[in-house]
């Protein structure tokens, strides 16, 4: 083989490579240090998010007249706990984006909604599993939830509860993601005062 086929050959598996590359590889969430400053940028993996500090986003929708919350399943398709339970709606925040930008694309992309977003506050959260800066938005919709979940990758169920119920039914025994009851203390601190 000469070296002009030997190139050739080079680029047609780099290019068949780079055509079956899963898009997660593609997209970088950002690294930041323990005081949320941006040193680096990741390919979106679980195993290799949940060895740095990376940011994220926690959107709750509230139901306006009951102060209820839109929780929901997690798909069983998702990396990172998969059918677990979430007081709201989270996101990586990526290379190309801010907190809030991130909150935004997350509402739509799992709800279908656009709504105007209230930040309420920043907080740092660790375990064994993730580590993140996050910021906390909320919303307030009192529709329907018939035909909200408009990606079954990301959300297998959704359903309103209340904080008292969410605590209830940690108690006993239903997982909840950790990071999203964290958020959610600080949303009845602020807003739901239950």
């Amino acid at each position: 083989m000469t070296c002009k086929s030997k190139i050739i050959l080079y680029f047609e598996l780099q290019t068949n490579m780079n055509e079956h590359q899963n898009d997660s590889q593609l997209i970088k969430a950002k690294v930041v240090d323990i005081n949320n400053h941006v040193i680096d940028f990741i390919c979106i993996d679980y195993k290799l998010l949940s060895k740095v500090i990376h940011q994220a986003t926690f959107l709750f929708i509230i139901e306006q007249q009951s102060l209820r919350v839109f929780c929901h399943k997690r798909s069983q398709q998702k990396q990172y706990q998969p059918g677990a339970l979430s007081t709201c709606f989270t996101g990586i925040v990526l290379e190309s984006e801010d907190y809030r930008q991130c909150a935004k694309r997350k509402l739509t992309q799992e709800t279908g909604l656009e709504l105007d977003l209230t930040y309420l506050n920043s907080f740092y959260y660790e375990s064994k599993q993730n580590k993140i800066w996050g910021q906390i938005f909320y919303t307030f919709y009192d529709g329907q939830i018939i035909n909200f979940i408009q990606d079954p990758k990301e959300v297998q169920d959704i359903e309103l509860m209340s904080y008292r119920e969410i605590i209830i039914r940690e108690q006993n025994g239903e997982k909840f993601i950790q990071e999203s009851m964290q958020a959610l203390h600080f949303l009845n601190k602020r807003v739901l005062r239950q």
